[in-house]
C-alpha cells in the first residue's frame, strides 16, 4: 500500500498554500508570464528655444505718472497700445532711461521718435519728441533725449488743467523684435495713489 507524506491541513486560510506545497513536492512547475523584450529606440529631446536677451534696468524718463498702460490683446499688428504713456508737459526734457546706441532718431506719422539700443536686440523707444537727440551716437543713462512734443496728449480735466498744455510721453520696449510691458522693468516707477473724488466715478472737483 503506498504511502504519501502526511500534512496537517486545515480548512480556510491554509488550503491555498497546503496545495501550492504538494504541487512542489511532485515537481510540477507553474507557467509564468516572461514580459516580451521591447526593443529600445533613441528619442530626440525636444529642441529648446533661447532664453530672451536680459532687459537692463529702466529709469523713468521723466517724473509724471503712468496714465496709459501697456496692451497687445489684438496681436502683434491689430490695435492696442505696445507700450505706456507717461503725463508731460508739452516742451518737458525727457532722459535716457538707460544707456544705450542711437539705432533711430527721426520722424514716423509726423512726428519725431528716437530709439536706443541698450542691450542686443532690447530696442527702447520715447517719443513724440520736439528735438530728438540725433547727434550723439552713444548716449549714457538719463541724458537729455529730446524734449516732449504735443500730439500724444490727454484730454484736459477741470479748469486749471485747461490753463497748461498737456501731452503725454511714449514709452516702448521691443525685445527681438517682441514689443513687452516696459512696467517690468522699470526700476524707479511712482507708486500708484488714489485722488479723492467728488462723487462716485465722479472726477476731482476744482
Amino acid at each position: 500500500m503506498a504511502t504519501y507524506p502526511k500534512f496537517a491541513v486545515r480548512r480556510g486560510r491554509g488550503w491555498p498554500l497546503f496545495l501550492l506545497a504538494l504541487l512542489l513536492a511532485i515537481g510540477i512547475s507553474l507557467p509564468v508570464a516572461v514580459p516580451a523584450a521591447v526593443p529600445e529606440r533613441s528619442v530626440r529631446p525636444p529642441p529648446t528655444t533661447p532664453d530672451p536677451p536680459p532687459v537692463p534696468p529702466l529709469w523713468m524718463p521723466l517724473a509724471g505718472a503712468v496714465v496709459r498702460g501697456f496692451d497687445t490683446r489684438a496681436g502683434p499688428y491689430g490695435p492696442g497700445h505696445r507700450g505706456i504713456d507717461i503725463a508731460a508737459s508739452v516742451g518737458e526734457l525727457a532722459r535716457s532711461p538707460a544707456a544705450g546706441r542711437v539705432a533711430f532718431a527721426g520722424r514716423v506719422a509726423g512726428t519725431s521718435w528716437v530709439s536706443l539700443l541698450v542691450a542686443p536686440g532690447v530696442l527702447v523707444t520715447l517719443g513724440p519728441l520736439l528735438d530728438p537727440a540725433t547727434t550723439a551716437d552713444q548716449l549714457r543713462l538719463r541724458t537729455p533725449v529730446g524734449r516732449v512734443a504735443p500730439g500724444h496728449a490727454i484730454p484736459p480735466v477741470g479748469r486749471a488743467a485747461a490753463r497748461r498744455e498737456t501731452a503725454t510721453l511714449h514709452l516702448s520696449v521691443r525685445v527681438d523684435g517682441v514689443y513687452v510691458d516696459p512696467l517690468a522693468y522699470l526700476v524707479d516707477r511712482p507708486r500708484p495713489r488714489l485722488a479723492p473724488l467728488s462723487a462716485p466715478g465722479g472726477l476731482p472737483g476744482d
